[in-house]
């Protein structure tokens, strides 16, 4: 059904979508944040690129930014630039054949749910490490920890002698 490139490639739209707010997102945040290496990272974001979903900022501070609204851009616009709509007349030619009619079915189904599902809609706001330690502590009223007492005894039977 849908190639293992294809569905890297929406989480890929997806990852950017969720980062790329206020800042472009790297390749190399890309790649360590989905767990792909960067080779295969860059491929991917070069075909996103090729099909206008992306833009790419050169230089310093750059990366990868969603080209337009994240909520204009449906998942099925990233699938269909990876994946071959299938036109089921070659493999059956028969059109009474009860697979070709299953097979279209499928295919016509997943492009409808795929349509329906913006990459605004599944991408989960990004909240930085830092910040969301900050705002969970904000909630809790903590308490200076004690210093910690230091035993006043040999680390080992050998400083036993030492201490007497």
């Amino acid at each position: 059904m849908i190639l293992k490139k294809t569905a890297k490639a929406v989480d890929i739209a997806v990852f950017i979508t969720s980062r790329a707010t206020v800042k472009p997102v790297t390749t190399e945040e890309i790649a360590s944040g989905l767990g792909l290496s960067c080779s295969y990272t860059e491929s991917i974001l070069k075909e996103l690129r090729e099909a206008g979903l992306i833009r790419a900022h050169r230089g310093p501070g750059g990366g990868y930014q969603i080209r337009g609204n994240p909520e204009d851009i449906t998942l099925w616009d990233v699938v269909k630039h990876f994946e071959v709509v299938h036109s089921f007349d070659e493999v059956y030619p028969d059109d009474a054949h009860p697979m070709k009619q299953l097979e279209s079915e499928i295919q016509r189904h997943l492009q409808e749910a795929l349509s329906e599902q913006t990459l605004d809609d599944v991408a989960v706001p990004y909240m930085p490490r830092d910040s969301r330690v900050a705002s969970m502590l904000g909630q809790f009223r903590l308490k200076p920890m004690p210093a910690p007492v230091m035993p006043k005894a040999p680390n080992s039977v050998f400083q036993l002698s030492m201490m007497l």
